[in-house]
């Protein structure tokens, strides 16, 4: 997103009191990046992830600007988050997430108790925004 401020500024004025949105936002702190699928990409300088791709032939330039958890959560600070994150990893079936993480399996062990010690590396984070009552 080229301005993730101003598109975030934009969905809190067009939404009612109360009023919600689904949010998915990857982390920047993943080794592998979502988009080109690269190592590291969204963690290196920006001159350098633009040198970086046209070198692998996927792009002339990286437009993505992914930001933090906490990057994020500064992001949003307008709304009332409400994370399912956990939640959709714990119970992947519910969610219909089973192509992300077999429910029971050892990585579905690893990857809830990674998360309960160092959840500011979730390389996705799934939150409902809500703009609160009062303006």
């Amino acid at each position: 997103m080229p301005d993730s401020k101003k598109l975030m500024d934009e969905i809190y004025r067009v939404l009612r009191l109360g009023g919600v949105c689904f949010f998915a936002a990857g982390n920047r702190f993943v080794l592998i990046e979502a988009h080109y699928h690269l190592p590291l990409l969204s963690v290196i300088p920006k001159w350098m992830a633009h040198k970086y791709i046209k070198i692998f032939k996927k792009s002339d330039y990286y437009y993505e600007t992914h930001l933090t958890y906490w990057g994020l959560k500064k992001l949003v600070n307008q709304f009332e988050i409400n994370d399912y994150t956990i939640q959709i990893i714990k119970n992947p079936i519910k969610f219909y997430a089973s192509e992300m993480v077999t429910e029971n399996s050892l990585s579905h062990f690893i990857y809830l108790n990674i998360l309960k010690i160092a959840y500011w590396i979730c390389p996705t984070y799934i939150w409902v925004l809500k703009k609160r009552l009062y303006d």
